[in-house]
């Protein structure tokens, strides 16, 4: 689903299938994820896509989340509307639809050379009653929804005005708006069919209140459209929908074919009309498509092909585009520097991350010195020279685990911080989000202590002093969010270099989380590994023998270990899932620098204590890697300028004024 996994996995898949086989079987995947218990929560973590309220426009009467909305073409039937109403969309166009189901006779075909799709005009639909059936058991919607509206082909004129108002009436309880599509046919006249404002108004009058939008195609000729667009202004319906979609033989084709049409078409309506509302979709593959389609003059703005070559999470990075086009300049209002730093989220988020350093630096001393402080000894009842009796590789051992634990705590401490200076302190949502909910996963890690009987004196203390932090930041206010700077704009080769190390980072964030789990389940029940067992050459029972409270007091750092894993498991993993953004250079450190402390910790105590069993290394080794390689392919989309991007956005804001 998000362009992490689709363009580097699933759409090499989808693509060796027919088209009308892969259509379906995405569009049904989708459709039963969303519409499942918490399938539509699945979907908004995987993704976070829902457009910045500042995104919010009013047309025709509705209100708009965004301006980046699902053409016609996409899904027809609406087997998966609940969940695009989760990627980004502002609203959803489903269709065309006619009165009865209509099996077209030709084949939708995939033109990839041309990133191009062929559909039948008009294509398969299943008909006003079976899409009325769907759109009433899915219920309430997130969005506006508009329906087009078609005859079937072979219909008279007096049959397509009789068909299109059942339609509109069947559907009206359920929809926003309808639009209206013309037969082919009828569009290669020099002048509007005299029928249409009849058929205008026998849709009006099926859905009283509802706006009525008419298609025109994006290569119908200018002086056409403008004779066309002239009945609808007569009727007062003041809609338009310039499709993008190339018409021939029978065939609709998009594409980026389409953009240059579409957009000349947009600019010559506004003209010729200044305050109707202005749909428009033609080839936008890229969030720069969409950019100058809205400065042609179109109001909203629509994805079709786009949606199918660009990946699923083109809607959000065309947002972003929007966004910061229109409130890149602006100064974020009352509720962040207004306030003093300790009522902000992220001034607790911070002590909270800066704690952690704290405690990290700590641990390593103390790992590094007497590895076990006096409580410990009180608790099983030996001093440290009596430990280092019981096995020569004992307290080795033990420094090799709290060693561990020392880097794992450091770089959950490096990417509080950076999370909470420069994401939250910056208004984004996700990056707070990713903060609170890793560190309430490790707060609650620390009742592990209930499966082995070791209440650490000092861990009780700490996480006690860093809990209070965790409850002031989830009290505290969020800053309004600032417009991230330069948003990416083309599908160039750094954007899909940086999809391959979001995939391998959340690839190695998942490994943390289940490493984490299962060191932890281990170290409240077997407590050691047989490679444990084998690198200080006796038995957990050898060791339960020589004091019974031994083993716990091991069992205590290790299921810390494992705590402290999953939370930053889960703090990579949406740190990757929802940050990736061109130009998110402080992203890239932080991720850099956060995995440094714990990987390099981890491999020099098992140099240094001579553990140095391959099996039990190797996944270290592997993680490294993984890191490695994920950021410098994500460095160049993450943290390296682009001057192609620059000298597009300075055009842009040129343009606009």
């Amino acid at each position: 689903m998000p362009d992490w996994s689709y363009p580097t996995f699933f759409r090499p898949l989808l693509f060796r299938l027919a088209p009308t086989t892969a259509r379906d079987l995405a569009l049904r995947a989708m459709g039963t994820l969303a519409r499942l218990p918490l399938g539509s929560r699945v979907i908004d973590f995987m993704g976070h896509m829902n457009p910045d309220r500042r995104l919010q426009r009013r047309r025709l009467g509705i209100l708009f989340p965004g301006a980046v909305g699902l053409g016609v073409g996409i899904d027809a039937d609406a087997q998966a509307a609940p969940a695009f109403e989760r990627f980004g969309f502002g609203f959803l166009e489903l269709g065309p639809i006619t009165s009865e189901a209509f099996r077209a006779s030709g084949p939708v075909l995939r033109r990839v050379d041309r990133e191009e799709i062929e559909l039948p005009d008009p294509p398969d639909n299943p008909g006003s009653a079976a899409l009325a059936n769907r759109l009433g058991r899915d219920g309430p919607r997130r969005i506006p929804l508009v329906v087009r509206l078609a005859p079937r082909p072979w219909a008279s004129a007096a049959e397509a005005v009789e068909e299109c108002r059942a339609t509109a009436g069947r559907l009206a309880p359920l929809v926003d708006a309808f639009s209206l599509s013309i037969r082919p046919h009828a569009l290669d006249a020099p002048a509007p069919p005299s029928h249409l404002r009849e058929l205008l108004r026998s849709v009006r009058d099926a859905a009283p209140g509802l706006p009525i939008l008419l298609c025109l195609p994006g290569d119908l000729s200018a002086e056409t459209a403008i004779a066309w667009a002239d009945v609808v202004r007569d009727e007062g319906l003041g809609g338009l929908i310039v499709d993008g979609g190339l018409r021939s033989d029978g065939i609709r084709r998009m594409g980026p074919a389409s953009r240059e049409p579409a957009r000349l078409l947009v600019r010559r309506l506004r003209n010729h009309w200044s305050d109707a509302t202005l749909i428009a979709s033609g080839g936008v593959h890229e969030p720069i498509d969409a950019l100058r389609l809205l400065q042609a003059g179109a109001d909203l703005v629509q994805i079709d092909s786009g949606l199918v070559y660009g990946g699923p999470g083109l809607p959000k990075r065309i947002n972003e585009a929007v966004l910061f086009l229109d409130h890149g300049t602006d100064v974020p209002n009352a509720g962040s520097d207004a306030e003093r730093p300790p009522k902000m989220t992220w001034f607790w988020a911070m002590l909270m991350g800066l704690g952690m350093l704290f405690g990290s630096l700590m641990a390593l001393v103390i790992a590094a010195t007497r590895v076990v402080l006096p409580y410990d000894e009180w608790f099983v009842g030996m001093t440290r020279s009596e430990l280092a009796g019981i096995n020569p590789h004992l307290l080795g051992f033990m420094t090799h685990d709290r060693v561990t634990l020392a880097g794992v705590m450091c770089t959950l401490g490096v990417l509080y911080c950076g999370l909470s200076v420069f994401g939250i302190r910056r208004g984004q949502h996700w990056a707070m989000v990713t903060v609170l909910a890793s560190a309430t996963v490790g707060f609650g890690s620390f009742f592990l202590f209930l499966g082995f009987g070791y209440l650490d004196p000092m861990h009780a203390f700490v996480t006690g002093v860093l809990f209070q932090f965790l409850v002031l930041a989830l009290h505290s206010n969020l800053a309004v969010a600032e417009v991230p700077d330069r948003p990416s704009l083309f599908n160039d080769r750094a954007w899909r270099m940086s999809l391959w190390g979001q995939l391998l980072l959340i690839v190695q964030a998942t490994l943390f989380l289940m490493a984490g789990v299962v060191i932890a389940v281990v170290g409240i029940t077997e407590v050691f590994v047989p490679e444990d067992l084998h690198f200080m050459q006796t038995t957990a029972e050898s060791l339960r023998v020589a004091s019974p409270r031994l083993v716990p007091l091991v069992a205590h750092d290790r299921a810390t270990l494992g705590g402290m894993l999953v939370c930053s498991g889960l703090g990579f993993l949406l740190s990757a899932l929802w940050g990736y953004r061109r130009g998110a250079r402080w992203l890239w450190w932080t991720i850099a620098l956060a995995s440094f402390p714990g990987f390099a910790a981890t491999i020099a105590v098992h140099m240094v204590v001579g553990y140095h069993d391959l099996k039990h290394l190797a996944p270290v080794f592997l993680g490294a890697g993984l890191f490695a390689v994920s950021l410098a392919l994500s460095y160049p989309f993450l943290a390296a300028r682009d001057p192609r991007t620059d000298d597009a956005w300075s055009r842009l804001r040129a343009s606009r004024g």
